[in-house]
């Protein structure tokens, strides 16, 4: 988790030259003899300059390249369905390639489940952090004291005259746009701890944006970070990204529901920092981190291990001093389940009958979910669960399959393995507590718990648009 509000600045030069679009071929742009992923992409290619002013829209005949950060500003850049947008990696993090949709422009990027839109590595053998990350700016609250922020893993110098590059405002219901059935992957950028870019960045995104049905895989950092605002979000998958798969901070207020996080064993991971889900308070004491979070399913690998060195640590950690409720979920395989790590996150937790269906957002609550560790003495740490959080063993969580033999059967077409065999034994599903949320939003029903299974009972991890290999 970062707590910078604003970066240490770096070197000068930060970006590359500016390409045209219309560069003469592709030898000279450094296109990779990557395959086309989706059946709606074109096979012309362009490069994107680094300011686009005023309304754009990418369309799907063409492969479009990123060679530098490239903001988005004054307008909307709207991106068909199976637009396919490559980055080129480049020599050092600080000039990691990305796409920034700034706070006074907004991004309207709707795929669909055959077409998906797709943000993915210029490189032949693609790997983690190869380019930045798309990063989306908004003008809703933040927990700092100035109510604004710089996102992580820009340089101030850097950015192009005119260019916004903070975010936050105090317009709740800002609307940034849409995304929908988008896929990123081998994004992120380490410049430095605590200055990075993410797989997705969210900072100060108002609940007027619509973003559901994403996939975020194989990043070199986390793969959906959300600084402050309260953007509602359904259906996201966050897999193998190396630090936390999903981060919440400065004062995030929103809801999101049908969420899985997945871990690749074969991956090299953070090392003592890689978390399923990890939250902080903000910088502002009356202006609390509090997410809510339902129908999510952490998974970590079998006997909690992966190949290398650098292990995982909590399915889910809590710290300075924030709030959070959590429903209807299941963590498992992480060394360590849930941990609240400091006395003001303690302090707000609550594990009273009492406030099963309580309105009080000053608390904290985590009902109803399901939670298997490799050793049960680090199921809950600084905690004790209410009576309908139960402990077990990861075959009795009742999935088909939480960690088959290949990474890639959790997306097969003819594999479930996350799908629950049975309604939850203990606790039933419960909605109450998951409210109010404001703009429209609303959690739908669910008998099963975990993420991975929606309303009328379909797997959509194994969706054309994720397409996990």
């Amino acid at each position: 988790m970062k707590k910078h509000v604003l970066l240490i600045a770096l070197a000068a030069g930060f970006f590359a030259a500016c390409k045209k679009d219309n560069a003469p071929s592709q030898e000279d742009r450094g296109l990779s003899a990557g395959t086309v992923v989706t059946p709606c992409t074109g096979t012309a290619t362009a490069f994107l300059p680094s300011v686009i002013s005023g309304n754009r829209t990418l369309f799907n005949d063409t492969i479009y390249i990123l060679d530098q950060k490239c903001w988005v500003k004054n307008g909307t850049l709207t991106i068909e369905p199976g637009t396919v947008i490559k980055g080129n990696k480049k020599t050092t993090a600080a000039d990691a390639t990305a796409l920034i949709i700034t706070r006074d422009a907004s991004i309207n990027a709707v795929g669909t489940t055959s077409c998906p839109i797709i943000f993915t590595s210029n490189v032949a053998v693609p790997a983690p952090g190869d380019w930045g990350g798309l990063v989306i700016m908004g003008d809703a609250p933040v927990s700092t004291p100035s109510g604004e922020a710089q996102i992580e893993g820009i340089d101030p110098l850097g950015v192009p005259a005119g260019v916004d590059y903070l975010y936050g405002g105090a317009a709740a219901s800002d609307n940034s746009g849409s995304l929908r059935y988008v896929r990123v992957e081998y994004a992120g950028a380490v410049i430095e701890e605590g200055n990075e870019l993410n797989g997705i960045t969210l900072g100060g995104v108002g609940c007027g944006t619509t973003i559901d049905h994403l996939a975020i895989l194989y990043g070199a950092d986390d793969g959906l970070e959300i600084f402050g605002g309260n953007v509602n979000i359904k259906y996201v998958l966050s897999a193998a990204n190396n630090d936390d798969q999903f981060d919440f901070d400065y004062g995030y207020k929103g809801a999101i529901q049908f969420a899985v996080a997945i871990i690749d064993r074969g991956v090299v991971y953070a090392p003592n920092n890689s978390n399923g889900i990890e939250c902080d308070g903000g910088l502002v004491s009356n202006f609390r981190t509090r997410p809510l979070l339902s129908n999510f399913t952490i998974m970590g690998p079998e006997n909690c291990t992966v190949s290398t060195a650098n292990q995982l640590l909590n399915a889910a950690r809590f710290r300075v001093d924030t709030r959070f409720v959590v429903r209807n979920s299941i963590f498992a395989n992480y060394p360590t389940g849930i941990r609240l790590d400091d006395a003001g996150t303690i302090a707000a937790f609550s594990n009273s009958n009492a406030n099963y269906c309580s309105t009080d957002t000053t608390k904290s609550f985590f009902f109803d979910n399901i939670v298997s560790t490799c050793n049960s003495a680090n199921a809950f740490v600084n905690m004790t669960p209410h009576s309908s959080t139960v402990y077990t063993t990861e075959a009795l969580i009742e999935l088909v399959d939480p960690t088959p033999a290949s990474f890639a059967d959790y997306f097969n077409g003819g594999a479930i393995p996350l799908y629950p065999a049975n309604a939850p034994a203990v606790g039933g599903t419960e909605f109450c507590g998951l409210g109010p949320v404001k703009c429209t939003f609303a959690f739908d029903s669910n008998d099963l718990k975990g993420g991975a299974v929606d309303p009328a009972g379909n797997y959509w991890l194994a969706e054309s648009w994720v397409t996990v290999k």
